[in-house]
């Protein structure tokens, strides 16, 4: 049966309902809260972090712990969209590199490769060309599409397609370009970039991944990071994007990123007392993973 929708009032009276406590915001600065600053079904999932007790009710939580946890998630997140487009650019920058001093490719085969593998794909990509109005000069200019300029209309994801189909063609001894490890970076990318939360089920049993693939387990081991804790999708996904970043961007922006994401762990520290609370869940991704990986990043 469809749960039917409910008013300002009625979400108010859920949130009692929960035994989640309302310290520091009057009744209607909550109600404002639901309706400018952010709305009740994505506040109330950092709830999911703290401990119920015996009767499913929530013990300790008020509602100010959950913005907290939302204040903290917005950070994160732009901090991991930023450094997923370093990475895909890093990555556009040494595939370019590849083509560019390989005698075999003139920029074009590989596209008409791609075209004979990918039919209905590359139908869509010079469809979604046409109509982008931000590129039309770009499309109007061209009848036969080359490397350089298929980069700059591509998703991440159709990147990372071409990307490994030129890696397997050219039989390389190692890859420059990680290509098995693509698919964990775009997931972290489009969680970010439709601004789903990120702080909730970071340990979650039913997401549990019992053969985590080596890769990863070997990033982690490097990061010092605890191999018991690396089988949980968003802790393999962030091992393997600080990995990425590391080695394939400048130490400049390496950087640039280790000054942001140590302010994310001050911001952190700042509110221990709310992450305490969170039967360590929070804490542990911190403490046991992003902090290691903060540190990975200044080596």
């Amino acid at each position: 049966m469809e749960k039917p929708k409910s008013n300002f009032e009625d979400l108010y009276e859920k949130i009692l309902e929960k035994n989640i406590t309302i310290n520091n915001y009057s009744k209607d600065q909550l109600i404002n809260y639901l309706k400018n600053r952010s709305y009740y079904y994505k506040i109330t999932s950092y709830r999911k972090n703290f401990p119920k007790n015996s009767k499913g009710k929530y013990d300790n939580l008020d509602f100010l712990d959950l913005t907290i946890c939302a204040s903290l998630d917005v950070r994160l997140r732009e901090l991991l969209l930023l450094m997923c487009l370093d990475v895909e650019h890093s990555l556009k920058t040494r595939f370019m590199t590849l083509l560019t001093e390989d005698d075999q490719e003139d920029g074009y085969s590989i596209i008409e490769e791609f075209k004979n593998e990918y039919p209905e794909k590359f139908s869509n990509i010079i469809e979604q060309f046409r109509l982008n109005k931000y590129k039309k000069d770009m499309f109007q200019k061209r009848t036969d599409l080359s490397i350089w300029v298929f980069l700059e209309i591509v998703s991440y994801g159709d990147f990372t397609t071409i990307a490994d189909l030129y890696i397997k063609k050219s039989e390389l001894k190692t890859d420059p370009l990680y290509t098995t490890q693509h698919k964990l970076i775009k997931n972290i990318r489009n969680s970010c970039a439709h601004n789903n939360v990120f702080l909730i089920n970071l340990f979650d049993r039913a997401d549990h991944i019992k053969q985590p693939d080596p890769k990863t387990k070997s990033y982690a081991n490097t990061m010092k990071i605890n191999l018991a804790l690396v089988h949980y999708p968003k802790i393999i996904d962030i091992i393997n994007l600080f990995y990425l970043h590391k080695k394939l961007c400048s130490d400049e922006l390496n950087q640039r990123r280790v000054i942001e994401a140590n302010l994310i762990v001050e911001k952190y520290s700042q509110n221990s007392p709310t992450f305490n609370k969170s039967e360590f869940r929070i804490k542990k991704f911190f403490e046991s993973i992003f902090i290691k990986c903060i540190d990975f990043l200044k080596l």
